[in-house]
């Protein structure tokens, strides 16, 4: 029962001592591991497999093996339906997601406060923790209290140490422990860079950091391994790694927690979508320079633009790729942006003159030119305004104006960008104010990237 009660305090607490260091060492070293929490809605323990459901919906599926860390629970066989989990996980070649670490157990009706401790009591059975946005917070202990972490009792708990409390308020003001998890976080440094040298027989590796400093670190029997390796004579000169590790009185670094492996190197694209086999789960793009290049995608792979998934691409697509290309020389897309090309790119259209009328019901308004003739001139959420008015609602019959837009589908002439304002010498405007600065230069100029 402790466990479960104490399972919010586990992933606040208990992540941070046991696991500083180790899992999340390795942030920003380039070999990413996937983080995520939510209930548990699949546990299928003769497979190695569970799933948990985030709170945006996501389904994510796991598998655990003898190198998985249990908090919280002692293995997937004592897991359940509808506990909250948290994993750490890395993925490997095939897309499948195993997890290094699992928090997980039965959510408890209780309070829950985490922080340092600032004061102990021993004596009044109590103790005062600082949250994170600067709250004090002082608890009781009794008979009932159940203790966690490095502490066995409140005689065990310390000034400076990180804990999280499972309590419930017994009066008005007065709140009683029912758990504490306490401890101090390990002090571990951490780094990462290139691997410049190995010597699994002494066992140590030395990397070169990004900064330039080369840092000789030493393995034992406790240091865990991710990434592309399971030991340490499986490290090569090359990889990249990361590192936290304990520093020794005399300077010497021993790893907690080594990840290596070879950085995936990036790689962009864009062409015309030439072939989708949803059930192999890949697509062809063809370059401008008439290359084909074939992209396998998974779990992780996004979408945007016109598509929202591998099936909703179809051939003759425009489409960008961003991916890498993995150990076997497959090339993975991590984001497709793709969509259909305009059958035809629509005439630019261009015209300047006095405004006649303005009709904010029908979002329009007509246009005099110079020659007399008059134009009717229609705008949407995607036009622009410059000069003297901000929006359409700013636009008054009078005022000088010129516009850049296309003809759409049933003749109507939309704008895309409108510049507006009095000039000077007109008295329609109280004051005569300056016309826009840019109000005498090519309208072409004042509308970028609206050529023809």
């Amino acid at each position: 029962m402790f466990r479960k009660i104490l399972l919010p305090l586990l992933a606040a607490v208990l992540i941070t001592l046991s696991v500083s260091g180790t899992a999340l060492a390795a942030e920003g070293d380039g070999l990413d591991l996937v983080r995520a929490r939510g209930e548990v809605i699949v546990v299928d323990p003769p497979s190695g497999m569970f799933q948990i459901e985030k709170e945006d919906g996501t389904v994510l599926t796991f598998f655990v093996n003898e190198k998985t860390a249990f908090r919280g629970l002692d293995s997937l066989d004592e897991m359940q339906v509808g506990w909250k989990a948290g994993v750490v996980a890395r993925e490997d070649d095939e897309g499948q997601l195993w997890a290094v670490l699992v928090l997980a157990g039965d959510p408890a009706d209780l309070l829950k406060a985490r922080g340092k401790v600032i004061d102990v009591n021993t004596a009044a059975g109590k103790f005062t923790i600082q949250t994170p946005d600067g709250e004090e917070l002082r608890f009781f202990v009794d008979e009932n209290t159940r203790f966690g972490g490095q502490i066995s009792s409140l005689e065990d708990l310390e000034v400076g140490m990180g804990a999280g409390v499972a309590y419930e308020e017994h009066s008005a003001g007065k709140f009683i422990a029912v758990g504490l998890v306490a401890g101090r976080v390990p002090e571990l440094v951490k780094a990462h860079g290139e691997v410049t040298a190995v010597d699994a027989g002494l066992g140590k590796f030395e990397i070169l950091t990004p900064a330039g400093e080369r840092l000789t670190i030493f393995v034992d029997e406790h240091t865990r391994y991710q990434g592309q390796l399971s030991a340490l004579d499986e490290m090569q000169v090359g990889w990249k790694a990361g590192v936290a590790a304990r520093e020794g009185e005399d300077g010497k670094l021993t790893a907690v927690m080594v990840i290596a492996g070879i950085r995936p190197e990036a790689i962009r694209a864009q062409g015309l979508i030439a072939n989708v086999d949803v059930a192999a789960g890949k697509f062809s793009l063809k370059k401008a320079d008439g290359s084909v290049l074939t992209f396998s995608v998974n779990g992780d792979t996004s979408y945007k633009g016109q598509v929202a998934g591998l099936s909703d691409l179809e051939e003759g697509m425009r489409a960008g790729v961003g991916g890498y290309e993995d150990q076997d020389g497959l090339l993975i897309a991590r984001v497709v942006l793709a969509g259909d090309l305009p059958d035809e790119r629509p005439e630019i259209i261009r015209a300047r003159g006095t405004i006649k009328t303005v009709s904010p019901g029908a979002g329009k308004f007509q246009l005099e030119k110079s020659d007399g003739s008059v134009v009717t001139v229609y705008v949407d959420g995607k036009t622009t305004y410059r000069g003297q008015v901000g929006s359409f609602s700013e636009l008054e019959k009078g005022m000088q104006a010129g516009f850049v837009g296309y003809l759409d589908a049933d003749g109507k002439i939309i704008a895309r960008g409108v510049i507006a304002g009095y000039l000077r010498s007109d008295s329609a405007r109280p004051g005569g104010e300056r016309p826009a600065p840019d109000a005498e230069r090519p309208l072409e100029s004042r509308f970028p990237g609206t050529t023809s």
